[in-house]
Parts: C-alpha cells; structure tokens; sequence
C-alpha cells in the first residue's frame, strides 16, 4: 500500500489534486478550512477532516494535531492548496516536514522571495527575466516620487491575504493621489505593497504550471492563457486555455533553474504588445485555480508530484500540447454577462470555450456529483446572507425561520 495523501484546503484546485489523487488509487484524506470548501463531498476522499476555529493560534494547532493524527500509520504527503495552506507549512516548517513531503523547495525562505512581490523583483533580476518597472513603497513619500505615469498599480507584496480582506487584488491607480489613498489604506491594514507600470494587455497573461521534481528536472509542464477573468481585467481566471508559447515556457523555466525550485509552481507573465516581450508578474508557489486542466487519466500532473515525493522516479510527461479549456461555469457567467453588457463580448465568442473538445471544469464532474451539490448549496447560503445584509426585512424573515 502507498504512501497517504493529504489536501489542505478544497477549493476548485485542491478538489481537483484530491480528484486526480484518487483516480489513481492514491488513499486521500481532505482537510476542509472554510465553508466554502464543497470539496469535501468529493467521493475520492478517504478521510474527511474539518479545521474551523477562528482564531489563527487554535486553528495552527488545530491543523497540526490532524496532520500528526493521519500521519500515525505512515508518513504523508501534503498538497496545499491556496497561499494560506502554504503559509501555514511555512509557520511550521519543521513540526510539518517531521511527519509529510510536500511539493515545495527544501528552503522555506526561497518560498517567501518568490512569492512576495517586492523581493521577487531582486530574484527576477538575477535570473535576467524582465518584469515590469516596479517601485517597492515603503512610504508615502516613495508614492509620489515614483516616476511612473499614470495608470499604474499598487499591488500587494502578499496577495492572498490583501485579496480576502479588500476583495480585490491590486488597486489601478489613475493618478499619484488615487495611488496614495491605496497605499494609505493598505499601510493601515498593514499590507506593504509596491507600485509597477501597467502592462496594456490584459487579454495577454499567459502562464506556465509545472512540477519540478526532487531531482530539479521539469517532470511535467503546461503553458495557456487567461481568456476570460474575475474580477474583470486582474483577477483570478474563469476560462483557461493551453497556449503553447515556446518564449513563456522559457522564461519561466529560467526563473524556477536559477533560484534552484523545486515543487509546484505557477508562473504567470504579460506580452507586452510595445516591444514584443513578455514580462513576469508574479509567482505562486502551489497549483493554479485552473490546474486540474493537467489532471487526467494519461496526463496526471498530481500522480507525476505525488510519486516524485513519495520516493519514486516518475516518467517526465514533459509539456502538454493538447488543446483544452479549464472552466469555471458560475463566475465565467457574471463576467461574461458583465462584457456583455459594456457590449465587449458577443454571444459567439461567450460560448466558444464551451464547445471545445476537451474540456476541464472547476467543480462538475459525471464520476463526483456531490461537490456540484455541496457548492449550489454553499452559494446559495452566501447570496441569501448577502441579501440579508443589504435588506434589514430579508434578515429579519431569515432569522424567524430557523
């Protein structure tokens, strides 16, 4: 019998690790976070485990004393899903690493370098990847005596975190006041951040997802691009495309070589349309939202990292070239409905990722109903305490009919 597995965190990417694990006779224990982690309905979890306490302390130790209890029989292998599972694994570097592997390079520091903003400029640099020009705004002064025109962006050195607590993942700034107030309200929370040029092309961010093995050969790889996202113009992808493009494959592989990776990595960049190059944006050190598109039978990213870090010397499935969609139906249709409406997007084209051959979607699955289900539900919940809040009769009916 191999080797358990574990999922911290189901979410569309985690539940795609757990599908894919599972598929392929792995043993999976899920480990579910918050409410909305409708992956814990899948049918491929051997074990399901629900972490819940509010405060961070408790929760940490929580999710040790669960991650010690499924590592009794044998020592596991665990796959964050999003950057808080990998914050998690970085706060407890050692306590984790005694009882699992994990696809993440044996140095935690190399972790944080290249997943905040401000020192992922420096190791760019050193690996010659362009990147666009950016200012590190350690004040309010360094705001306005940054040279550059407006628009440009304030963006967080950590964006997960800045994303839950503004709902947003970066600020556009239109000017250098716009840009201070961002800065301001970021610094009060405290969130650094940094400030870069804007890119003209939104419709141009391509990615590269590959799994560096142990060995820190590329064992498998898979190059596409953003088609439609949210929030609109810089937010998280709800059609994916595989794009091969030899020059994003490249330039992301040269990062991952120079600074010694190893473990998931998505790495994503613009095509500048000004001189024909592309630039970097940011790396994420765990699987994209979109990364079940390379977790199929033939073609299984997660086995490939699943058997590297249990001891074993998989086959390289080297770089996916067959056309495929990722989809996630339920925001794809609010952002496609809201470029509708500024007459930016026509029924055509709305509908072309959906005929495409071969498709990968974010929660629906034939063989794995009951996320579909446990998601509808889980939305369902969220709108009506929306509404409640926006609606004082609404919330006032709601609470009378528990």
């Amino acid at each position: 019998m191999g080797r358990p597995a574990a999922v911290l965190g189901l979410r569309p990417a985690g539940l795609a690790l757990a599908r894919a694990l599972g598929r392929s006779g792995v043993s999976v224990a899920g480990i579910a976070t918050g409410r909305d982690d409708f992956g814990i309905a899948s049918r491929y979890l051997a074990r399901r485990l629900r972490v819940d306490e509010p405060q961070p302390r408790a929760r940490d130790e929580q999710l040790l004393a669960a991650l010690a209890e499924l590592a009794r029989e044998a020592r596991l292998v665990l796959f964050p899903e999003l950057d808080q599972g990998v914050a998690f694994l970085l706060r407890h570097w050692e306590q984790v690493r005694e009882i699992a592997d994990v696809p993440l390079p044996d140095d935690p520091g190399l972790v944080r370098r290249l997943a905040a903003k401000d020192t992922l400029v420096e190791e760019a640099a050193r690996a010659g990847v362009p990147v666009p020009r950016t200012v590190v705004a350690r004040t309010e002064d360094a705001v306005r005596s940054a040279d550059l025109a407006p628009p440009f962006l304030v963006k967080p050195v950590e964006s997960e975190a800045y994303a839950r607590r503004f709902a947003r993942k970066l600020v556009r700034a239109r000017s250098v006041e716009e840009a201070v107030s961002a800065w301001r309200e970021a610094d009060a929370a405290g969130f650094a951040t940094v400030l870069q040029e804007e890119v003209p092309a939104h419709d141009r961010v391509f990615s590269l997802f590959t799994y560096v093995g142990r060995d820190g050969r590329q064992l498998a790889s898979v190059v596409g691009r953003k088609i439609r996202q949210i929030p609109r113009g810089f937010g998280s992808a709800t059609v994916f495309r595989v794009e091969p493009e030899p020059r994003v494959r490249d330039l992301g592989a040269t990062l991952l070589s120079a600074t010694g990776y190893t473990g998931f990595a998505h790495v994503e960049l613009v095509h500048d349309p000004r001189d024909d190059s592309f630039r970097l944006l940011e790396v994420n050190t765990r699987v994209p939202v979109w990364g079940g598109i390379a977790m199929r039978d033939g073609w299984n990213v997660a086995r490939v990292a699943y058997d590297d870090l249990a001891g074993e010397r998989p086959e390289p499935l080297g770089v996916l070239e067959e056309e495929a969609v990722w989809l996630d139906g339920t925001k794809d249709a609010w952002v496609s409905a809201q470029m509708a409406w500024r007459r930016e997007l026509g029924l055509r084209r709305a509908l072309a990722p959906y005929r495409a051959g071969r498709k990968a979607r974010a929660v629906v699955a034939r063989d794995d109903p009951r996320p579909a289900l446990a998601f509808a539900r889980w939305a369902a919940g969220a709108a009506a305490a929306r509404a409640a809040r926006r609606v004082p009769a609404i919330g006032a009916l709601l609470r009378s009919s528990r």
